[in-house]
């Protein structure tokens, strides 16, 4: 009988010994085929380097998972499963913790590359389990050491080096994140060195809200704003179930003390919150990179400037409320399009209130108040179908202020040519604009008053004074590079030519080109303004002016040709104030004696014996049309009266026949005129030519470039 039981026991402990050895090959051989099973349903490719088995648990080495991009989706070192073996190789298997270590997951959606989308929709499609149907469960799932790369293409990238995560689906999930960074599509990026995300879960669903807690990030919203030392957290609010609660402070640019704080809270399912934003005051110059890495090319000096700012947001159903104020002061900017010196000392109080409808995609400005150097200016506008092809409509006015208020406003560095002037009355401003983009060719709405006529000069420097200019003066122009000559606006200049001895037809084909309007307006022209405007974004750049002949006289006479700000703004005060103190013919005359017609060449007198061998009185429609096709640049133009023939080429005399039927179609010309300036050719005197090549070298060498004369 004993031996008969020893018998038995050796039997079963040769199967036990023998079943160790071939369960694991046999289990290694089922998983496998469960991976690729389920690999299959949803699209992807699964591979194992190696399985092995121990008590109670199963590791796979070299686990890798392939969606149809070239990337792999995701490549695990080693996971670690506790679970019962015979549980794996059965029925319902119930794991009690599966560990990922150093997992490396690379998401890529949109384009050629996407490894995940394919899968997704697949697991969106699956039938649901049938009754009976073998389960898996897991008690834990953690993953140490991972690493993190997502790119989307209509959103942006994600790249995080260390990842650690704990989920236990009927408790919590608990995340670790070290130095991650983010980009989104329009450049606006966030780095954090670390973060920390966790919340409730009930069956693999989220409880609640969660709570997010930052140390030292950097958001950078756009390209010229850093904002670092980001440090808080945002998690449920004790006091207001469903409520985050939201307490972030941070820095600027490089520095690492707390500069600003946003404090608010935000309801998610009532889709509803508020957010305090304040920097209280500080110096721009304690901080070392305020605009990213490169120096912004417009801020040459913060050391004195203070900014302060406070701003409220709401939301709730779906508009954004803003309102608050910003302080500048003690700013240094410098820009070759305002002016050629730095401007000192700029600085500004703002309060602004308005509203975003962010499903009518519109936005509401309902006040910008803008308080700079004792005047008080304010804009409200109007912003629809934003994102697309918006339409505009704002109004903008300045309350009653002393003129010379105004004046004394304006930066001296931006209007050195305008010390000296003083003022008296009352300025005031009323505006408006509309413009739709969807539609450039409806008429630009652009009208309203500047009410700089309630002001009056009582004193000008004497150079820009209009008692010099309504006698005879010396005028100073750079002809070329380095070269001046000085001549006199007045009789004492043999090629002076008072206003009664100007040929008419050339005031008026002068006015047809340049200024419509000059004899009725008094130095502006507000329908050229919005015909300029209509234009200059109909062809998607700003190229087209509006200025008058009196700004252009202002221009060639008192001021520069540079095109700034500087000179734009000191050419409309002085336009104002001579076309209040000289006559139009007396505007006239002082602006065909001192423009330029050619290289060298200065004044009607002169140019029409250059060109055409007579007075000024005797020149034709068709030869007062050549004088003003050239006289947007009239150097580089003067390549047609370089030709050998003596005549201007088909092209030019197609242009001249334009301007002869403006001028016609405007009055400026009889019905005989018109049809004998069109049959009568255009010929050059040649008592004053030089051979072709001659004169194609002094246009190249005053215009600094090839003789390519342009039409407009």
């Amino acid at each position: 009988m004993f031996a008969r039981f020893r018998l038995a026991a050796l039997l079963l402990a040769a199967l036990l010994l023998a079943a160790l050895g071939v369960l694991p090959r046999y289990g290694a051989g089922v998983l496998r085929r469960k991976l690729s099973t389920l690999a299959t349903r949803y699209g992807v490719r699964a591979e194992v380097a190696s399985v092995r088995f121990g008590l109670g648990r199963v590791e796979l080495y070299g686990l890798r998972i392939d969606g149809q991009g070239a990337d792999p989706l995701l490549y695990v070192r080693r996971a670690t499963a506790r679970v019962s073996l015979l549980q794996l190789l059965g029925g319902n298997v119930h794991v009690k913790q599966l560990l990922l270590e150093e997992p490396a997951i690379f998401v890529v959606r949109g384009g050629p590359a996407d490894n995940v989308t394919a899968m997704l929709e697949a697991y969106a499609k699956r039938p649901p389990a049938e009754p009976g149907a073998k389960k898996t469960s897991i008690d834990e799932l953690k993953i140490i050491g991972g690493q993190l790369e997502v790119r989307d293409r209509k959103r942006g990238a994600v790249v995080v080096p260390r990842l650690d995560m704990t989920v236990r689906p009927d408790d919590r999930i608990e995340i670790e994140v070290e130095n991650l960074h983010a980009v989104s599509r329009i450049g606006a990026s966030f780095d954090v060195e670390k973060l920390h995300a966790e919340t409730g879960l009930s069956g693999r669903k989220p409880i609640g809200l969660p709570l997010v807690r930052v140390k030292n990030g950097v958001l950078m919203p756009f390209t010229g704003l850093r904002m670092g030392a980001i440090s808080g957290e945002v998690g449920p609010d004790p006091a207001s179930p469903g409520r985050a609660k939201i307490e972030l402070a941070g820095s600027f640019g490089d520095r690492t003390d707390p500069l600003w704080s946003a404090r608010g809270w935000i309801d998610p399912l009532a889709e509803q919150g508020r957010l305090t934003v304040a920097a209280e005051r500080f110096r721009l110059g304690q901080l070392k990179t305020v605009m990213g890495e490169k120096k912004h090319a417009g801020v040459v000096d913060t050391k004195g400037a203070e900014v302060d700012v406070h701003l409220e947001v709401g939301y709730a159903e779906k508009i954004v409320d803003f309102g608050g104020r910003v302080h500048l002061s003690g700013l240094t900017i410098e820009n070759p399009r305002l002016g050629p010196k730095p401007v000192t000392n700029v600085g500004f109080d703002i309060n602004t209130k308005g509203r975003v409808e962010v499903a009518a995609r519109k936005v509401q400005l309902e006040q910008l108040k803008i308080d700079y150097r004792n005047v008080h200016a304010s804009l409200v506008a109007k912003v629809t179908n934003v994102g697309k092809q918006p339409a505009f409509d704002a109004a903008a006015t300045i309350a009653p202020v002393p003129c010379q208020s105004v004046l004394d406003a304006l930066p001296a560095e931006l209007t050195p040519f305008l010390q000296g002037f003083r003022v008296t009355g009352t300025f005031s401003t009323d505006l408006h604009a509309a413009l739709d983009l969807a539609d450039l060719d409806a008429p630009v709405d652009l009208g309203g008053k500047v009410g700089i006529e309630g002001c009056r000069v009582t004193a000008a420097p004497s150079w820009a004074n209009a008692d010099r200019l309504s006698r005879p003066f010396e005028h100073t122009v750079e002809y070329e590079p380095g070269k001046w000559m000085t001549f006199a606006a007045g009789p004492e200049n043999p090629d002076f030519v008072p206003y009664a001895e100007i040929s008419p037809h050339l005031v008026n084909s002068i006015m047809t080109t340049e200024d419509n309007g000059f004899m009725k307006h008094r130095g502006f022209i507000p329908s050229e303004f919005r015909s300029a405007l209509q234009q200059n974004l109909q062809r998607g750049y700003f190229r087209l002016g509006a200025s008058s002949i009196t700004m252009q006289m202002v221009k060639n006479v008192l001021l520069s040709r540079e095109k700034t700000l500087s000179r734009k703004l000191q050419e409309m005060f002085i336009t104002w104030y001579l076309e209040h103190h000289l006559s139009k013919q007396r505007i006239l005359e002082i602006y065909f004696n001192v423009i330029e017609f050619g290289p060298g060449i200065y004044g009607i007198g002169r140019a029409a014996h250059h060109y055409f061998g007579h007075s000024a009185r005797e020149l034709t429609p068709r030869e007062s049309a050549y004088f003003s096709s050239i006289l947007p640049n009239p150097k580089r133009r003067y390549v047609q009266f370089c030709h050998a023939s003596g005549q201007v080429d088909a092209k030019w005399d197609n242009y001249l026949k334009r301007i002869l039927r403006k001028s016609h179609e405007r009055g400026r010309l009889t019905d005989a005129e018109f049809t004998e300036a069109m049959a009568e050719p255009l010929k050059f005197s040649r008592a004053e030519a030089v051979s072709e090549r001659e004169c194609m070298a002094i246009v190249k060498r005053t215009t600094g470039g090839p003789p390519w004369p342009r039409i407009n």
